[in-house]
């Protein structure tokens, strides 16, 4: 598989290793400014008890080559700013030595 290409990695972010601490509050364990990623947003729906409700989420693509820091890995409840919005990470697909696609609530 070929890495995605730089041209289309017009984006920049920074992500937060969140943990929580004894009482549940979120405490932000370390930082990492991201570059070359790619932010779209999407749509997709959820069906719940009282019918469907749609979600906007981010899809951010993380290549493996391109993008950096290099061996950057993503955690499920981390978070993610892009654009000065902080989004939660809610799924990680690894699609390595590729890339990561990160899906942000």
């Amino acid at each position: 598989m070929r890495q995605i290409p730089k041209i289309i990695l017009i984006h920049s972010g920074t992500y937060y290793n969140v943990s929580k601490d004894e009482y549940g509050n979120d405490t932000i364990t370390a930082s990492a400014p991201l570059s070359a990623i790619r932010c779209e947003p999407v749509k997709s729906s959820a069906l719940k008890a009282l019918g469907e409700m749609k979600d906007d989420v981010l899809t951010l693509y993380f290549d493996c080559v391109n993008s950096s820091p290099k061996g950057q890995t993503f955690s499920k409840y981390d978070k993610i700013t892009f654009k000065g919005q902080s989004y939660e990470i809610r799924d990680v697909k690894d699609f390595s030595p590729h890339h990561y696609e990160v899906a942000l609530k």
